[in-house]
């Protein structure tokens, strides 16, 4: 006895085809998924502004440097990464952008023997002392002073060096500077 043929062509699985329809749907898709993948890293790469550095604000004492009349002296000013935080105004002030806290550091260095105490004194307009050393005025002809320290400054602060000594005193360049960096 044989077994029936019950499969007669009518259960037998056949290969179906997709529709250009659907395969042009998935196409469509898959290209919108991608494309808008790429759109949002495009648009953060334009519109999106990362920080190149720390602002870093850098002056050596100006050779010959005459101060102004409050004694204030020039410099010659390096701005890096400083675009909205800190400018400089003449040769004299940084003027404060964006506040925040800012590492403030100077130093100052003698170049011969002085009858008095040499003094470096760190200002915010108006006349507002933020820091204040003061040098020997015995011991090595040469001699140096220096600070550096935290300070949060305000929009629009301006800040200025002063000395209590004769320029000729003092060593030029990158000897004798000051500057600040945002924290």
């Amino acid at each position: 006895m044989e077994a029936p043929n019950l499969l007669e062509n009518v259960n037998i699985p056949q290969k179906r085809k997709l529709p250009c329809c659907q395969v042009a749907f998935c196409t469509l898709i898959f290209v919108s998924i991608i494309i808008s993948a790429l759109v949002s890293v495009v648009f953060c790469s334009i519109h999106h502004k990362q920080a190149l550095g720390p602002c870093w604000a850098h002056g050596s004492l100006k050779k010959p440097s005459t101060p102004n009349l409050k004694g204030v002296m020039s410099w010659e000013w390096n701005l890096e990464h400083c675009n909205g935080f800190v400018q400089k105004d003449d040769d004299e002030y940084l003027v404060i952008e964006q506040s925040g806290n800012y590492f403030i550091y100077a130093q100052i260095n003698r170049k011969q023997h002085m009858e008095a105490s040499f003094t470096l004194m760190m200002f915010k307009e108006p006349d507002v002392l933020l820091n204040k050393v003061v040098g020997p005025k015995q011991g090595d002809e040469r001699g140096t002073v220096n600070f550096g320290r935290p300070f949060f400054l305000q929009k629009g602060d301006k800040l200025y060096c002063q000395g209590n000594l004769n320029l000729n005193y003092i060593l030029e360049g990158n000897q004798t500077y000051w500057g600040l960096y945002k924290i």
